[in-house]
């Protein structure tokens, strides 16, 4: 007989039942975890602050949306802060050491556990929100789509804010360590916002989720680029990274050396040291390629959004082709055309081009009709000097934008003032002036006839005359005089004002005809 030596199986590790068994730990976190308690008072801030402001903002995708990053993303910093940093120094708190020392798992393992139960709360709870905003968006926007970028770097920065915390807390436990964090990075977040805004979302600031609110007309003519957005989740995911390898490099996490302290060479085993050595390194290198690009942002001369030029595709400068809605004023012979992301404004865009209309009917120079553009398309000097639009070609039309304008719709007098004195001037007067060296606006100001003349069909129609003095004008001396005879040709009807500038308007406009000649 042959003699059979029984061996003692060697133990394998089952992979499927080590993923169970991580995912229950970290089911357990979940369930037990602090931040539920916080839920109620994130629900209330955020219908409070991000949810109203969203609503009083324009129905256009891109700007509503801008509450997510620039309102409810800073509602949940201080959250995800203190809830993690109180969770990461949960066992030094608890003086739990001796206890969990002897688990199955690695400690790094079960510290993972419990980062991933709070920031599965954070994301759920920034994820419920940004849902519930772009549900309300949806039915009210009229043109585009959700912005899902922005979303990304928001949730990356939340994961790197609770990742950075929780190992604060781990490295430096006490009941003090989660309010402190909270405190401390909220802070941060706010002085790395003002800069932002101060730099106009440039350089390193780029890196700052929140940041300046968006142009009315931003991402509707034109694409917005994802560049910033890419380099911010780069740079939080290297954050990210390198926190947690923070974690496996401590003492806390290997069960060795004293409280608080780091000592690379006794963070555990040697395994853990290298595995916890290439993930931190891995992270700190993420972060400084993200710091360095965000460095290179700058302002797009297409767009007008910001652009990393490394990361930059000629796509994103590409106009976005769209179907204008139009409209004719009344009596027709003169057509409005908006972009349709602003199809609701268009009956009381027509409804302010219509008595400018009739009053400059026939007259030379009178645009024969009047297009939406986007705002960084419109001339320079129309830029700087903060006006709606500009006469421009042959037959005259007038390229507007409605950035500026959106603004006063629920005023609609003040709607309607910015296109009727654009059209009035640059009809009676001419352009509002030139830039010379250096941006230096020079103002066209007119004479005081074409100021009077300006200055009467703008009260004749029903809008604001300009105040005190023409604002093209650079002196007032002559004002009352103006005023005068303004009040004067607003008083003639509307058939003698007419008549009365179409045998005039050419020697008007020439500067030939002096006030005292203004019936």
């Amino acid at each position: 007989m042959t003699a059979v030596t029984a061996r003692e199986p060697r133990p394998v590790w089952n992979r499927s039942r080590s993923f169970l068994l991580t995912s229950r730990i970290v089911w357990m976190e979940v369930r037990r975890n602090a931040f539920v308690w916080a839920l109620p008072l994130l629900a209330v801030l955020f219908v409070y602050d991000p949810f109203l402001t969203a609503s009083h903002y324009p129905a256009l995708w891109t700007v509503r949306a801008s509450v997510v990053p620039d309102k409810f993303w800073p509602v949940c910093v201080p959250f995800s802060a203190g809830f993690a940093a109180w969770a990461g120094s949960r066992e030094g708190r608890r003086n739990a050491d001796d206890l969990v020392a002897a688990t199955a798992r690695p400690a790094w393992t079960r510290q993972l556990c419990s980062l991933a139960g709070t920031l599965a709360w954070v994301l759920a709870a920034f994820g419920a929100g940004v849902g519930v905003l772009y549900v309300s968006i949806a039915r009210a926007a009229t043109w585009g789509g959700p912005p899902i970028w922005p979303v990304a770097a928001g949730a990356a920065s939340l994961t790197a804010v609770g990742a950075l915390a929780f190992a604060l807390g781990a490295l430096f436990p006490g009941r003090f360590t989660a309010p402190i964090v909270a405190v401390g990075i909220s802070v941060l977040t706010l002085a790395v916002f003002s800069r932002a805004v101060s730099e106009g979302g440039t350089s390193v600031f780029a890196l700052s989720p929140d940041g300046i609110v968006p142009g009315n007309d931003q991402g509707v003519f034109y694409p917005v680029a994802p560049d910033v957005s890419i380099v911010q989740v780069m740079f939080f995911a290297g954050c990210t990274l390198g926190a947690i390898g923070l974690l496996g490099l401590s003492p806390r996490t290997g069960g060795a050396g004293w409280r608080g302290a780091l000592d690379l060479a006794s963070g555990g085993g040697a395994g853990l040291r290298a595995a916890a050595t290439a993930v931190f390194a891995a992270g700190i290198a993420l972060a400084i390629v993200g710091f360095g690009l965000a460095a290179t942002a700058v302002v797009s001369p297409v767009t007008g959004g910001i652009e990393v030029p490394a990361l930059h595709d000629s796509a994103s400068d590409k106009p976005v082709p769209y179907p204008p809605v139009c409209a004719d004023v009344a009596g027709g012979g003169f057509r409005v055309c908006l972009h349709p992301a602003f199809q609701r404004y268009l009956s009381q865009t027509v409804n302010a081009f219509g008595p400018v209309i009739a009053e400059l009917a026939g007259l030379p120079g009178t645009p024969v009709r009047a297009v939406e553009v986007a705002g960084q398309t419109l001339p320079p000097i129309v830029q700087q000097a903060g006006l709606d639009g500009d006469v421009t070609g042959n037959p005259p039309v007038y390229e507007f934008s409605m950035d500026g304008a959106i603004a006063q719709v629920p005023d609609a007098a003040q709607f309607q003032n910015g296109f009727q004195r654009d059209i009035v001037h640059a009809v009676i007067v001419g352009p509002i002036g030139q830039l010379a060296a250096g941006d230096n606006l020079t103002w066209n100001a007119g004479t005081p006839a074409q100021l009077a003349v300006v200055d009467g069909l703008l009260k004749a129609v029903g809008s604001q005359p300009y105040p005190a003095c023409n604002p093209y004008a650079l002196q007032c001396a002559s004002q009352p005089q103006v005023t005068a005879a303004a009040a004067r040709f607003a008083a003639l009807t509307a058939a003698a004002r007419h008549a009365w500038l179409t045998a005039n308007v050419a020697a008007l406009k020439a500067g030939h005809l002096p006030l005292a000649r203004i019936p």
